[in-house]
């Protein structure tokens, strides 16, 4: 488990007013990816947010963040061989607690603005009324580098990005013991697609298509909207060591990619209306009770979610026989023509669990534990998973640990529909070949063991090791012009590292040092083969190549120093690089932004405070490429 505390996200470059993952990536193991994607421990991002311990369902990707930095008050990361209540766990735990109006107080005024056009205004009330306890808070985001530069020049062409937010929470104790609480957000995003000057066209064009309008790759027009909603309404009570709560989830998302019709066209021969949206209602139910030494643990999950995916897709007719024997592209002979490709699928999960945490011995506590999973969509499946893990702690206060869990992640609802690929056959966007398997579910084993040491009341060490062997291993990748990725999986694959956290804090002065050597292999693609070339899947079936996210070194630092009412502080990222190239065999160059900042707070009246913040980001002007595209 790994924490951020309020305090320490003020000190990280752009404090509350960065983007949540780049709050993540300044934690053990964990890496950036284009599109600020998250990976922990070489996983793809399908993490699992908790929002005041209630999972939320998961939504389609896209470029926007899924939580308002404003809206947190603190962070905890869970990973590896995590207890039975974690359902989906291997590829990371996020937990957010919010922040409440008795945190608050008052209201809070904030506007934050510099390069790229950059602005960003948020406000915040919130307070305490008998019973009631309220918090809302708004944002908007404005800036003309919305996605990553796709070029090595300071300005990006076409990137400019409006976000907006809005939050609230509301909790009232019933009594003594209960209390019922509801959160509702909602958020809009438009985003611009950059553009990359002198691209060449894929396509050759003869006949009646010969006279195709010529396209100018810095000025295409392609945009993508994304929306995401969620409401999460809680009932919890605490009575005699018993603990339970009942949670009602309804969340929607979805996604508008449009292109820029010629010039797709022009460029690769199909140009893609892509819309995506998932609307998914649930049902969460846990308890504890503690007697005797144990804790029991135990709770329930049931989700309906229903996904749709329409697109309108512009292509030209080609032959397999239309090839320019010169440059090997497809001939486009006549006028481009539209297919219509749809589909609605509605999924079910389903999940229970039980698990005894108890002291086995006086400096040894246990945790056995097991749950059920099944998932009805695309694919009908299910899994019993057992799960243990022991923590012994010795005289001198270090904290041995060590688990093993076997794991069951259901693909995500939103993937390809089986009967879509046929329908471009012939066309400038027709696949290789036709195999369509159905993406399943990932088994996995997982092992890891660690240690945490406090040295001193200044100095904390913590080290863990893990390894996971998985079956169907579920990766993804973006194959289209939409930034929605789509799934298939692996037969075998196999990923281990190690991690490091250190910290020190002394008075005024506090700082960190995290790093982690990580590396992941799989093999044969069997699902979602019509996404790959068959020569690249004839290699993969026979090879172990590494997974397209691996960087096998990854590290962060950061420090602070507080004097009176000023606050200096600075941090960095560290990356030897994604992989890249044919199989994932090679490797981008390695990258360390440095970022540098100032907080300085002025009191006024009564009890008002005005905090001054500037940061410097990237101090160093460095240019460096998170994914090429390959």
């Amino acid at each position: 488990t790994y924490s951020l505390s309020h305090g320490q996200i003020q000190t990280i470059a752009q404090g509350p007013d960065s983007t949540f993952n780049q709050l993540l990536f300044r934690t053990p193991g964990v890496s950036e990816d284009s599109a600020g994607e998250v990976h922990f421990r070489q996983e793809d991002p399908y993490f699992q947010y908790y929002i005041d311990g209630v999972l939320l369902p998961r939504a389609i990707n896209g470029y926007a963040q899924e939580i308002d930095t404003h809206f947190v008050e603190s962070i905890l990361l869970k990973v590896g061989a995590l207890p039975a209540q974690y359902a989906w766990g291997n590829y990371g735990i996020v937990s957010v607690q919010s922040k409440t109006g008795a945190d608050l107080a008052g209201g809070e005024l904030s506007l934050y603005g510099g390069s790229h056009d950059t602005v960003h205004a948020s406000t915040a009330i919130g307070g305490t009324r008998g019973k009631t306890d309220y918090y809302f808070t708004t944002g908007f985001v404005a800036n003309n580098l919305g996605i990553e530069n796709p070029t090595p020049d300071t300005e990006a062409i076409h990137d400019r990005t409006r976000q907006f937010h809005g939050l609230g929470y509301v909790s009232r104790r019933l009594s003594d013991t209960g209390t019922v609480s509801l959160i509702l957000s909602a958020s809009h995003a438009d985003f611009q697609i950059p553009n990359s000057p002198d691209q060449v066209s894929e396509i050759e064009f003869a006949g009646q298509a010969a006279g195709f309008p010529v396209a100018n790759s810095r000025e295409l027009d392609e945009n993508q909207t994304e929306q995401s909603y969620y409401a999460i309404a809680t009932y919890r009570q605490t009575r005699d060591g018993l603990s339970f709560q009942i949670a009602q989830v309804n969340r929607y998302s979805g996604v508008l990619f449009r292109p820029d019709v010629n010039g797709d066209l022009y460029f690769n021969g199909v140009a893609s209306r892509v819309f995506r949206d998932i609307l998914t209602s649930g049902v969460q139910a846990d308890f504890s009770d503690q007697a005797g030494g144990h804790t029991i643990r135990g709770g329930l999950l049931f989700n309906v979610a229903g996904a749709r995916d329409h697109n309108r897709v512009s292509v030209f007719a080609a032959e397999d026989d239309d090839v320019d024997p010169v440059t090997g592209k497809p001939v486009a002979k006549n006028p481009p023509f539209t297919i219509t490709d749809g589909h609605f699928k509605r999924g079910y999960d389903s999940t229970l669990y039980l698990q005894d945490e108890w002291k086995a011995a006086n400096r040894l506590t246990v945790n056995l534990g097991g749950r059920f999973d099944r998932v009805d969509a695309y694919v009908h499946e299910s899994q019993v998973s057992p799960r243990i893990s022991a923590v012994y702690e010795t005289e001198n206060g270090t904290k041995w640990h060590a688990g093993f869990a076997r794991y069951f992640i259901p693909p995500p609802l939103e993937n390809v529909s089986p009967t879509s690929v046929g329908q471009f056959d012939d066309t400038t966007n027709a696949a290789d070949q036709d195999r369509d398997d159905p993406v399943r579910c990932e088994r996995s084993s997982y092992f890891d063991a660690g240690f945490t040491r406090n040295f001193s009341p200044h100095w904390e060490l913590g080290l863990d090791a893990y390894y996971k062997r998985a079956r169907n291993q579920i990766d993804d990748g973006q194959f289209g012009a939409a930034n929605i990725n789509s799934p298939y999986n692996y037969a075998a694959a196999t990923i281990y590292g190690v991690e490091l956290a250190l910290s020190y804090t002394h008075g005024p002065f506090a700082a960190y040092a995290n790093g982690a050597a990580s590396d992941g292999w799989a093999r044969n693609i069997v699902s979602s083969q019509f996404e790959f070339d068959e020569d690249e899947l004839a290699y993969i079936a026979n090879h172990n190549i590494p997974l397209d996210q691996t960087q096998l070194y990854t590290a962060s630092a950061g420090a602070s120093y507080a004097w009176q009412q000023t606050t200096l502080h600075g941090d960095l990222l560290y990356g030897n690089g994604m992989r890249k190239g044919d199989d994932n065999r090679d490797k981008l160059p390695a990258y360390y932004p440095v970022n540098l900042g100032l907080e300085h707070r002025i009191p006024f009246g009564r009890s008002g405070i005005a905090t001054l913040r500037l940061d410097v980001v990237n101090v160093f002007d460095q240019s460096y490429v998170l994914n090429d595209g390959t």
